[in-house]
């Protein structure tokens, strides 16, 4: 991990915590703790303002304004600020040193993101709800330090539960931010949306991340948030979703044939049933599904039902 990289992460866990010993911020960053001692020195000398409190419960604390970095930089646009900073080596740019140094702020930043906060291209660009924004910190918190976490949580189909998670990383999906996490209770890795968290407890207990365990990897071939459910799905599509549909890429494994009459045939295996219930249904009379059988006969019965409701 790079020393950007650390700096980073260790503003948040000082962001996230109102005092955090240097023992933990050592264990959670895979550094001595002489390092740590290093790295609030440099935070420091960079006028970012942290206090060290003495004594048994003392420990650091940060003062004064918010210095979380959000870039939302991917990995194309990294690749591209190296490209150019290689040619402007070659033109001796005036100002290279200060601009490989800017480089190397947005390849660590990014870094941290896959230890943090995963956004993807569905990310809001407008505020979050007051829940969201009081849990985001901590949940950052406790994915850096991988403590486990006591949650009451709404569901809506089974109402209020208390559950011990292990928390492996933040998403951002259409205005929603969501936590993905290992559930105790029921063995699996669950996508939780944090509006509905009631109240979090961080609790002592450590756990240790699946070294296999890849957030983009996790979400890829979903075209929503939920990971359940995998359909191997082949739809017919008529205009004009015949080449809106075409012109998008909805995961990575999708195939698409055109007809003579400017329909398309879509094929994909995709994860994430309830929101590729939504994406059918939101399409209309112009979409026609050809397999899998259960699924148009799920369909017909949720259309029927609106019919009877209306």
């Amino acid at each position: 991990m790079s020393k950007f990289s650390n700096l980073l992460k260790l503003i948040t866990l000082l962001k996230s915590n109102k005092r955090i010993k240097r023992k933990e911020i050592a264990d959670a960053l895979g550094v001595s703790e002489r390092m740590v001692r290093k790295y609030i020195s440099d935070l420091q000398e960079a006028n970012i303002t942290i206090e060290s409190i003495p004594g048994p419960s003392g420990g650091y604390e940060l003062k004064g304004h918010n210095y979380l970095l959000n870039l939302n930089t991917d990995n194309q646009e990294v690749k591209s600020l190296e490209k150019a900073l290689e040619k402007l080596k070659q033109q001796d740019f005036e100002y290279i040193t200060d601009l490989e140094s800017l480089t190397e702020k947005v390849k660590s930043n990014n870094e941290l993101s896959k230890y943090v906060a995963y956004d993807s291209i569905n990310e809001s660009s407008g505020t979050y709800l007051d829940k969201e924004e009081d849990y985001e910190l901590e949940l950052q918190s406790a994915c850096l330090t991988r403590k486990k976490l006591k949650i009451s949580y709404h569901s809506i189909s089974s109402g209020d539960s208390v559950r011990v998670i292990r928390p492996y990383a933040l998403i951002t999906r259409k205005d929603t931010k969501y936590l993905i996490a290992y559930c105790e209770s029921r063995k699996e890795i669950r996508t939780f949306k944090i509006i509905r968290i009631n109240w979090i407890e961080v609790l002592e207990d450590k756990f240790d991340i699946d070294s296999s365990f890849d957030i983009k990897e996790y979400m890829k071939n979903t075209i929503g948030i939920f990971n359940n459910d995998e359909i191997k799905l082949k739809l017919l599509l008529k205009k004009p979703f015949s080449y809106s549909v075409s012109e998008r890429a909805y995961v990575e494994n999708q195939h698409i044939t055109w007809n003579d009459d400017e329909t398309i045939i879509f094929e994909a295996t995709m994860k994430g049933k309830q929101d590729i219930v939504r994406w059918i249904l939101s399409m209309g009379e112009s979409v026609t599904i050809l397999e899998p059988l259960y699924l148009k006969e799920e369909l017909k019965n949720i259309l029927k039902n609106m019919i009877d409701i209306i």
